[in-house]
């Protein structure tokens, strides 16, 4: 995919790189005010982190805007904040497919017969799925990578979300160089990044090498290393109009 190409998000046919505004709260006032704020910053979709919720009960309450959502429960082991059996969460996300959602996100880490029942009713009702998978201690070899972005493919994901740590500034560089790579080697878009401080750079310059969402803070950051997404719009915008000068 180009950095200005077009990516598809159910029925939202949207220009990348897409803003997502990742929303999380511990109430539905927090986020919804959270949801608000990330539209008038100018997010072309918003991310409902869910597992931030102390009590989910109707959060559906929330999806009544007109940019595309992503609905996202993601578990402790991958960075969420929901501790809950696997069955619980996902129950949600089933649930979370009858409701007027855009997107939905996985984890490749998900027992694969619950992933497998997200994936085939997501298709059912056309809502695209992110499948994602998260290194919080290291950012692995390209091969490796590479490899994760096939199994990724694999499991029937629209889009893969690779997500590492970076320690120092050549961590942040080496997602870089997976994202120039995999673009010949992965059937679908990939998302990929680098979490922390010395990943911060990546979060901006992966557009430009076809990683057509980038994932922005609305109030507390859902992620170390996150710009707001104001911050975001005027790099992103500064960027692109640098790579079009002659």
């Amino acid at each position: 995919m180009s950095t200005l190409g077009e990516l598809k998000l159910g029925k939202h046919l949207l220009r990348a790189p897409i803003i997502c505004g990742s929303v999380i709260g511990k109430n539905l006032k927090m986020m919804r005010a959270g949801v608000s704020n990330a539209i008038k910053q100018g997010a072309d979709a918003v991310e409902l982190r869910v597992d931030g919720l102390r009590d989910q009960a109707g959060w559906e309450k929330l999806l009544d805007v007109k940019v595309p959502i992503i609905l996202t429960n993601r578990p402790e082991r991958e960075g969420g904040k929901f501790r809950g059996s696997e069955e619980k969460r996902v129950g949600l996300l089933l649930k979370g497919l009858a409701q007027p959602i855009a997107c939905i996100d996985i984890e490749l880490s998900t027992p694969e017969h619950l992933r497998e029942k997200v994936v085939s009713g997501a298709k059912e009702r056309g809502v695209s799925v992110i499948m994602s998978h998260h290194d919080f201690s290291a950012t692995p070899s390209i091969d490796a990578l590479v490899g994760v972005g096939k199994r990724l493919a694999g499991a029937g994901c629209d889009i893969a979300k690779i997500v590492t740590f970076a320690e120092e500034p050549r961590d942040a560089l080496r997602v870089l160089d997976f994202l120039a790579e995999v673009q010949g080697e992965v059937s679908v878009p990939v998302i990929s990044f680098a979490m922390g401080e010395a990943g911060r750079l990546s979060r901006i310059a992966a557009p430009l090498l076809g990683s057509p969402i980038v994932y922005a803070a609305v109030g507390e950051a859902t992620a170390p290393g996150q710009f707001d997404v104001a911050t975001t719009g005027r790099l992103l915008q500064e960027l692109i109009q640098k790579r079009r000068r002659p």
